[in-house]
């Protein structure tokens, strides 16, 4: 395919617009009263919330440029990073900050201003050298398996992985993926210092790219402070992998990469990107591994019953919680009392969630475990897939999809919370979506009861998702965005017009983003947020700097993440506890 008709097909799926959306969240009281009170609740008590964390955010804003003033850059960047952490903690009705972003760039000139990298070669024949940029990498999780595809997969070109955060080893398997692809792995925290000299030393592997990619996590600052301090940066794709929180870079970045539909609309509406800025790129998965045992072999594994009717969700623990004292487990109960051969089986909840009213309802059929890296043999003994709720697992879906399952997904919170639900290239055509808690358990019902039906849907979502995200298709979407960042102008050249001002939103995804996404069980009060984002800025900041901080928040007793004996440990830099770990064995 030509890189005309790459550009066309692209621009073509970026004009589709999204899916019908479900409709209004209210619509649901009739099968599920109990959560359509809630929302209702969310929606009053969520503009209290929302109002305050805005308050907060821009007081924590306005500490940042004094201190850029007065020459006290390292202060200044751990005044930022408790800024951008609070932000993406506790919603503040924006999505993105132009303020916290002029902020950034103005400290990473002042602090670390460096020439323009080399010229560019003629991308039009030239191998590409791709830096990737994450802050941590871990074997749980979607974030790194798609970093660890995309550069398997991009064998035409050279890519190296810079890492700003990461405190443990990095997995063996991208390790050995970037080595192949002939780049280098930097983990520029181990550099004595924190987000400053962490910026500097990003800033000699960005000079060396011709192209760099985003997968930070949505508050790091690092990336952006090193891309202000470059007089030019190199084509920049920000990958919109937390679509549904705040994040930074809508001002740095040359363009922006979702995956989802619904995060490529809420990047416009919300985020300010404009249209040519906007793109969409497939998630990039690999084939399901050959299926090792029969289903009803996994199932005895598991300690299932081989006739068992096994349904599957697997999701990090925090993606299963409850909503106005209702589990997860609790909608599959009259179903599980209907089919006395069904078995729940989730991965991901077990230890941290309380099922025991839903498990006693049905004796012996909901079984919860908990996170692990290996779900092969869970899929092998699955029959339905049911996703995570309230909080989509979009890589679960996906992974269960090409394991040649049927996937069920519930979306209650309306069209203008979408971003809240389950959707992604791929996926779109195939994943049976329900809106209201009836229609879902009547879905459940139908895939129950049709072992035939399963497998046709199984088949059938297999196959549409090979074709978007594996092999020909990928590629040519990935050099369609390839293509479009390296011919557009610099994000630092667009227009002033583009740029974002502060606009607080009470939209429904706003007020019930601290319910769904916010940090269950802490920041009760200001003092407590504040806290919480200042206190995951200790290990990083100048030492003064830290220890004023450390000593107001032991004073006041509000530290949450250690206890009073481990207080010693913020003493210790977070390039040093790098340093050290990655000596044990396997470190990396």
């Amino acid at each position: 395919m030509s890189p005309a008709s790459r550009a066309a097909r692209l621009v073509a799926r970026e004009e589709r617009g999204p899916a019908a959306p479900p409709r209004d969240a209210r619509a649901d009281a009739r099968s599920d009263p109990t959560l359509a009170a809630a929302l209702e609740g969310w929606r009053i008590e969520g503009r209290a919330r929302v109002a305050a964390h805005w308050r907060e955010f821009q007081d924590l804003l306005s500490v940042v440029e004094p201190l850029i003033e007065a020459g006290r850059h390292g202060d200044a960047a751990a005044a930022a990073q408790v800024a951008a952490n609070h932000a993406v903690l506790w919603h503040p009705g924006i999505f993105a900050s132009g303020e916290l972003e002029r902020l950034l760039r103005r400290l990473g000139a002042a602090a670390l201003s460096a020439p323009r990298p080399a010229p560019l070669p003629d991308t039009g024949r030239g191998r590409l050298r791709v830096l990737h940029v994450a802050s941590q990498v871990g074997a749980i999780g979607g974030h790194s398996r798609m970093i660890r595809r995309w550069i398997a997969r991009d064998g035409e070109n050279t890519h190296s992985l810079a890492l700003t955060r990461q405190i443990e080893p990095v997995p063996a398997p991208l390790a050995e993926t970037v080595a192949r692809a002939g780049g280098g792995l930097h983990r520029v925290n181990r550099r004595l210092g924190g987000l400053i000299a962490w910026a500097r030393e990003l800033q000699t592997h960005l000079g060396d790219a011709d192209l760099v990619v985003l997968h930070v996590h949505n508050m790091d600052v690092v990336p952006f402070l090193a891309l202000g301090g470059l007089e030019r940066s190199p084509p920049t794709i920000l990958l919109n992998h937390g679509d549904h929180l705040f994040w930074i870079g809508a001002e740095s970045a040359d363009v922006v990469a979702s995956s989802r539909r619904s995060g490529h609309a809420l990047s416009a509406t919300r985020r300010g990107i404009a249209p040519e800025r906007n793109l969409l790129l497939p998630l990039c998965l690999e084939a399901a591994p050959e299926r090792q045992l029969s289903r009803s072999e996994a199932k005895r594994r598991l300690g299932l019953p081989d006739d068992a009717t096994v349904i599957l969700s697997v999701a990090r623990a925090l993606k299963f919680r409850p909503i106005a004292g209702a589990s997860f487990a609790d909608a599959f109960v009259p179903v599980l009392r209907e089919h006395p051969r069904a078995h729940l089986v989730a991965v991901g909840p077990g230890g941290t969630e309380n099922w025991s009213a839903a498990m006693s309802a049905v004796p012996g059929r909901i079984h919860a475990f908990a996170e692990r890296p290996d779900t092969a043999t869970f899929l092998e003994a699955a029959d339905v897939y049911v996703d995570s709720f309230p909080f989509a697992s979009i890589t679960s879906l996906s992974e269960a999809g090409l394991a040649g399952l049927p996937l069920l997904t519930h979306h209650a919170f309306g069209p203008a919370a979408a971003v809240a639900g389950a959707d992604s290239l791929g996926l779109d055509d195939v994943l049976l979506r329900t809106e209201t808690l009836a229609d879902f358990r009547d879905q459940l019902r139908r895939l129950l009861a049709d072992a035939d039906l399963r497998e046709a849907v199984g088949r059938r979502t297999r196959a549409h998702i090979e074709a978007v995200n594996m092999g020909p298709g990928w590629a040519d979407d990935l050099a369609s965005v390839y293509g479009r960042v390296l011919d557009l102008p610099r994000r630092r050249d667009a227009p002033a017009s583009s740029r974002l001002g502060p606009s607080l939103h009470f939209d429904d995804i706003d007020v019930f983003a601290p319910f769904l996404f916010g940090t269950a069980g802490q920041g009760a009060t200001a003092a407590d947020r504040r806290a919480l984002s200042t206190e995951f800025v200790l290990k990083i900041a100048p030492m003064r700097w830290r220890l004023r901080h450390l000593a107001g928040l032991a004073w006041r007793r509000q530290l949450r993440t250690r206890s009073p004996l481990r207080i010693w440990r913020y003493l210790v830099p977070e390039w040093l506890t790098c340093r050290w770990r990655s000596r044990r064995p396997g470190g990396a």
